[in-house]
C-alpha cells in the first residue's frame, strides 16, 4: 500500500492506494487547500485513465468535507460545460479547476441520517445560538459560539454533498459495503474487500449513534423557544448584545450546549467519525477519523486486533483529530503504537498538541514506565506531519507558525537524543507519499 498525505490547512486529506492501484481518498480538507494541493493530483489520475473507487468521509466538520464538496463541485462544472458543447455551444468557458478522476463510489453517513428527520432545525439551532454566543464578552461562550457555527455550516455541506452524489446529479453509490445504509460496526459484517485490501470499521457503534439522536433531539426541545426569541432579539440589538449584556442569557444556553454529545470535550459529529482497519497481506493502516481514543480501542477489541496485553502495531497510524489532547491520552499512546505516525495539522488550535505528542515519542523511548509493553514498539518509528512552519507565511497564520516551530524543536530534539530509532518529517510541498 502507498499513502498520500497532502497539505490540508487545519484538516485531512489523504490518498490510500492498494498493491492492486485500487484508490480511497480519505476526506478533502479544506476548499483552498483542496485546489491547491490535492486537485493537481487527482487530475493527473484522470489523464491516466484512473479513477477514485471511493471518497471516504470520516464525518462532517468542515476541515474534513469541504474538499470533497469543492471535488464534487468541479465535476458538476465539468459536466455542465460537457453539457453546453454537447449541444452547440462551443464559446462556453472551461471551468477552471482541473477535473477531479471519475468517482466509483463515496462511503459518508449523511447527517440526516445520523440525526433523523430534523437536520434543518437542527442547523437553524446551531445558527441562532452561535450569532448569540459570539456576542458574549466571556472568551469561552465566544469559543463555544465558534464551535456552533463550524457546526452550523458543516450541517449544510454534509447536505450539499449528500445531494451532489444522489440521483438528481452524479449518481454516485452510497455506501455499498452497507447496502446504502449507514456505516457503522455491526456484528454481521465486521469486515468487507476492496480488491486487495480488507477494510473493517472499527466506529461508531449503533449505540453511540442512537445516543448521538437522542442528545441532538433533547438538546432542539430544551432550546427551541429560548433559541428563536434570542436570535430575534440579537437582530434587533446587535450593540447591546455584542457587550456584556448577553452573558447572563447566554451562560445558561452554553453549559447546557457544552455537554452535547462529548466525551470529554470532542463534539458530537467526531464521536461519529467512521474510523477504519486497513489490511494488505501483513500491513496495516489505522484511519481514525477525530474519533476518541476510547473509541478507536472498542472497535479494535471488537474487530478482534488486539494482542493479550490489549495492544495492537500497525504500520500507519493516523492520529486522530489532528493530535489533540481531548481525544488522545497516553495510555492510548501505549496501547496502539505504529512503524509511522501522521499528524494533520497546522498549528491551528494548538494541533497537533505538544503534550499529546510527547506521548507518543515517550510510548516509544521514553522512560520505561511510560513506554508501551508490545514488543514491536522496540523498533525505529517515524513521525509525518502535513504541515511545518515554513509553509506558513500568511499573516493571519502567525500564531499557528508559532506553535508548529515549538512542536518541530521538540521533535527535533527527541531525534537527537533517541540513538536513531526517531525519525520525522515536517511537509514543505503539497505532499508526501509513504510506501507501507
Amino acid at each position: 500500500m502507498k499513502l498520500t498525505v497532502f497539505q490540508s490547512a487545519d484538516g485531512d486529506c489523504l490518498l490510500l492506494r492498494g498493491a492492486d492501484g485500487r484508490t480511497i481518498l480519505v476526506d478533502g480538507g479544506r476548499p483552498e487547500s483542496y485546489s491547491q494541493h490535492v486537485a493537481p493530483s487527482v487530475a493527473a489520475m484522470r489523464k491516466q485513465g484512473n479513477g477514485l473507487d471511493v471518497i471516504y468521509v470520516s464525518h462532517i466538520d468542515a476541515d474534513h468535507i469541504t474538499g470533497v464538496l469543492q471535488l464534487l463541485d468541479d465535476e458538476v462544472a465539468w459536466r455542465v460545460h460537457e453539457f453546453q458543447l454537447a449541444n452547440g455551444n462551443a464559446s462556453h468557458k472551461k471551468p477552471a479547476a482541473p477535473r477531479p478522476p471519475e468517482v466509483r463510489g463515496i462511503w459518508h453517513n449523511a447527517f440526516h441520517e445520523q440525526t433523523g428527520l430534523n437536520t434543518q432545525e437542527i442547523e437553524d439551532m446551531l445558527a441562532a445560538s452561535a450569532r448569540v454566543l459570539l456576542g458574549a464578552s466571556d472568551p469561552k461562550l465566544r469559543r463555544t459560539g465558534e464551535d456552533h457555527a463550524n457546526l452550523a455550516s458543516s450541517v449544510r455541506q454534509a447536505i450539499q454533498v449528500s445531494r451532489r452524489i444522489g440521483d438528481e446529479q452524479l449518481r454516485i453509490p452510497l455506501n455499498e459495503p452497507a447496502a446504502g445504509k449507514l456505516m457503522l460496526v455491526r456484528d454481521d459484517a465486521s469486515s468487507f474487500l476492496l480488491g486487495g485490501m480488507r477494510l473493517s470499521i472499527i466506529g461508531p457503534f449503533k449505540a453511540d449513534l442512537d445516543r448521538l439522536r437522542g442528545e441532538w433531539n433533547d438538546w432542539l426541545e430544551a432550546n427551541t423557544v429560548s433559541l428563536k426569541a434570542l436570535g430575534e432579539e440579537a437582530r434587533r440589538d446587535e450593540e447591546r448584545l455584542a457587550g456584556t449584556g448577553v452573558d447572563s442569557i447566554a451562560r445558561p444556553l452554553a453549559i447546557l450546549a457544552a455537554e452535547l454529545g462529548r466525551r470529554d470535550k470532542v463534539t458530537a459529529p467526531n464521536l461519529a467519525s467512521l474510523m477504519l482497519y486497513v489490511e494488505e497481506g501483513t500491513r496495516s493502516i489505522l484511519l481514525t477519523g477525530d474519533g476518541h481514543c476510547a473509541d478507536i480501542l472498542k472497535g479494535l477489541e471488537h474487530a478482534g486486533k488486539l494482542d493479550n496485553g490489549g495492544t495492537i502495531h500497525v504500520d500507519v497510524l493516523k492520529v486522530q483529530h489532528h493530535g489533540s489532547e481531548h481525544n488522545t491520552d497516553a495510555p492510548f499512546c501505549r496501547r496502539v503504537t505504529a512503524d509511522h505516525y501522521v499528524f494533520c495539522g497546522n498549528g491551528e488550535h494548538q494541533n497537533p498538541d505538544l503534550a499529546i505528542v510527547k506521548c507518543f515519542i515517550d510510548s516509544r523511548i521514553g522512560p520505561v514506565d511510560l513506554r508501551s509493553t508490545n514488543p514491536k514498539a522496540n523498533r525505529p518509528f517515524k513521525l509525518w506531519f502535513n504541515s511545518s512552519s515554513q509553509v506558513l507565511t500568511q499573516q493571519n497564520e502567525s500564531a499557528n507558525r508559532t506553535h508548529m516551530r515549538a512542536v518541530e524543536q521538540m521533535v527535533e530534539d527527541a531525534a537527537a537524543m533517541s540513538g536513531g530509532r526517531l525519525r520525522f518529517q515536517f511537509l514543505q510541498n503539497s505532499k508526501v507519499t509513504l510506501t507501507v
